[in-house]
């Protein structure tokens, strides 16, 4: 699987228009380990009895407010919230939850500790087709975790070149991506899945994909490793401050390449993740949530390192071991350094998406697909 950015995906329900998009996974990545701090990641279930299902990431920063990517529950035709009565948020394996592509939420929710949505927030200006802010907000109706359990948003994530970053998700682990060419999403993992990622140069990320010069919301990482990325809407974009708490960098918008925007193989050489970073939504979430700012906000510190793909990382990886901040490794970066580049950038969200038709999604999120249409 991939995932080395928290992002989040979409997911859609038969019949609706919705389920072409949620081919979203993680390919190549490995297993979190038990007793990491990643409680705040939630797996958010579309479905119903009588309907293919499909899976994506969201990150809990309250005990009942998800942030996840507006693709996860949006319809891609209207671009508006799909039913609550057709989205569970729960934790673990979303393998065990939709079996053969099919699911009954209720049952889900008494067996599996899910929990029905209560309210829905598909940002106004997302737009599936042009990838533009693709966030949301889904409320429960009912508390999930604990409030030491949630994540908090990372206000101002580092944008410097090979700034490295974690993904994690709950995504299938086969590296194509859907479409007319690979109809089929693949197995879904039965653990979180985590992939290491690092940012890339504007120019390199415009090169792929020309909005991104004109994104002010926007994150360009690039695989460490070509074999292990996110794809498509699985994916958190996470990282780990100095003081060892956990901040939500981004959910993922698409995963491109120079010749397939979206990418249909995410494996690709040239394969480019696409995050929309969290900065410029602040002040929605307040409104649509009885959250204030500083309840979800980050203000630990951030150093963000050069990624590396050395062997000793992979063998890292392959272990399920999670990359530490160290500010006394050679190339960090101060997140001050980072957040300067970040601010000459910065404008507000209604302006990007009036002017660009970019990815401004939030996704922080992390995809999977249980069948395509």
């Amino acid at each position: 699987m991939k995932l080395s950015i928290i992002a989040i995906a979409t997911v859609a329900t038969a019949g609706s228009g919705v389920f072409g998009h949620l081919e979203k996974r993680v390919v190549g990545g490995s297993s979190v380990p038990s007793g990491s701090n990643y409680g705040f990641v939630a797996d958010i279930v579309v479905g119903g009895s009588d309907r293919s299902a499909g899976a994506c990431t969201g990150a809990l920063i309250s005990p009942t407010v998800v942030v996840t990517s507006a693709g996860c529950v949006a319809d891609s035709v209207s671009n508006k919230a799909v039913s609550v009565n057709t989205v569970i948020v729960g934790q673990g394996s979303a393998s065990s939850v939709l079996g053969n592509s099919t699911v009954s939420l209720s049952e889900a929710v008494a067996k599996n500790k899910y929990v029905f949505a209560q309210e829905i927030h598909v940002h106004p200006g997302y737009n599936s087709i042009a990838h533009t802010d693709n966030v949301a907000v889904v409320v429960l109706a009912q508390p999930l975790v604990s409030a030491d359990q949630v994540a908090k948003v990372i206000s101002k994530p580092g944008s410097a070149a090979k700034a490295a970053y974690t993904a994690v998700g709950w995504g299938s682990t086969a590296a194509q991506a859907g479409g007319d060419n690979y109809p089929s999403a693949g197995p879904f993992a039965s653990q979180l899945q985590q992939v290491q990622l690092s940012v890339g140069s504007k120019s390199a990320c415009t090169d792929v994909w020309k909005s991104y010069a004109n994104l002010t919301n926007s994150l360009c990482l690039t695989p460490v490793k070509s074999s292990a990325n996110v794809c498509n809407g699985d994916g958190l974009l996470i990282k780990t401050a100095n003081d060892k708490s956990v901040g939500i960098a981004g959910l993922l918008n698409i995963v491109a390449d120079s010749d397939d925007v979206p990418a249909e193989v995410c494996t690709s050489s040239s394969a480019t993740d696409f995050f929309t970073t969290l900065t410029n939504y602040i002040s929605w979430i307040t409104q649509i949530t009885s959250l204030k700012e500083s309840d979800f906000v980050s203000r630990a510190t951030f150093t963000y390192d050069t990624a590396s793909d050395s062997s000793s990382e992979d063998d890292e990886n392959a272990e399920g071991s999670l990359p530490e901040d160290d500010d006394e490794k050679s190339g960090s970066r101060s997140d001050s350094d980072d957040e300067s580049s970040l601010d000459s950038e910065e404008s507000s969200e209604s302006s990007s998406a009036s002017t660009v038709f970019g990815l401004a999604s939030g996704s922080l999120a992390v995809m999977l697909v249980a069948s395509l249409f």
